[in-house]
């Protein structure tokens, strides 16, 4: 019942945005959203379907790596002024915790469903497609946090909060969740939900894109600072599930965008189509 009454803000902010957006009846094309954002003098070129991964992607995998990698001499001192009695007792940071935790460990799929179903129920297209990306993109960066979490079977810092090199191979397998540490599942989940439905929403109704992206990448940022106020992850650990979560919900979008008329759009958001076929993209100069 905690965790219900923590995501109500979430699910109020959400929903608003929702019932503003426009009765969309087909995807613009004028706004592109291949990744971070669009950027002046892109053009359209009718080209195969983008690749389930590109380059671009494993670039911008890597370049999280590095960061997070960069950040681990400094977990140490950010989880210890995080954990300072003052800020722990802080009602306001506790709520907000509850938020954060709530918002990652589920609310970002329950919003998805929500979208999706109430978009299809009123006939808002825009709506349910971005909720539909935004469940495909938390469910694909979950296998690739999962995979990474048992991969290289990091101490969380409440098991150790001295060593912040505390990793082990496959030692998440074996031993479980306090051997989870890296990525940060959470922060993945609600990053991967607000690159998704921004760059949905970009594509199809732009005029809305900056509210949608404010209010989801704040919850987003709100989720990963949780996670180590709760002392469950260090910074390295959700800066690396960040990156997970935004690079997912980039290729999600990406992948559709560049295949109208799909297979997983014909059955589940009712669009003509039903098959992978060529479609529109985007080139730049």
């Amino acid at each position: 019942m905690l965790r219900l009454r923590a995501l109500r803000p979430a699910v109020l902010g959400v929903g608003l945005l929702a019932a503003a957006l426009p009765h969309a009846g087909r995807a613009q094309a004028a706004v592109p959203a291949a990744g971070p954002a669009a950027v002046a003098g892109a053009r359209t070129d009718t080209i195969r379907p983008a690749p389930i991964v590109t380059r671009g992607d494993l670039g911008r995998l890597a370049l999280g790596a590095v960061a997070a990698t960069a950040l681990i001499p400094v977990d140490r001192a950010v989880r210890d002024a995080l954990r300072r009695p003052g800020l722990q007792e802080n009602g306001t940071l506790g709520s907000l915790e509850q938020l954060g935790d709530a918002w990652g460990g589920g609310g970002t799929l329950v919003a998805g469903v929500a979208l999706w179903g109430g978009g299809r129920l009123a006939h808002r297209p825009t709506v349910a497609a971005a909720g539909l990306r935004a469940v495909e993109a938390v469910a694909v960066s979950g296998v690739i946090t999962g995979t990474l979490k048992g991969i290289l079977g990091r101490a969380r810092p409440r098991v150790d909060s001295t060593e912040v090199r505390d990793f082990r191979l496959l030692r998440g397998m074996e031993e479980g969740g306090d051997y989870q540490s890296m990525p940060s599942g959470h922060t993945t989940a609600a990053f991967a939900f607000a690159a998704a439905v921004t760059n949905e929403v970009a594509m199809r109704s732009p005029a809305y894109a900056r509210a949608v992206g404010i209010t989801t990448f704040t919850l987003a940022g709100v989720t990963g600072w949780s996670r180590m106020h709760s002392n469950a992850h260090w910074l390295s650990d959700v800066t690396m599930g960040a990156t997970v979560g935004m690079v997912s919900g980039w290729a999600v979008t990406r992948w559709h965008r560049t295949r109208p008329g799909n297979r997983v759009d014909a059955w589940v958001l009712g669009v003509p189509g039903g098959r992978t076929r060529l479609g529109v993209s985007v080139a730049w100069r």
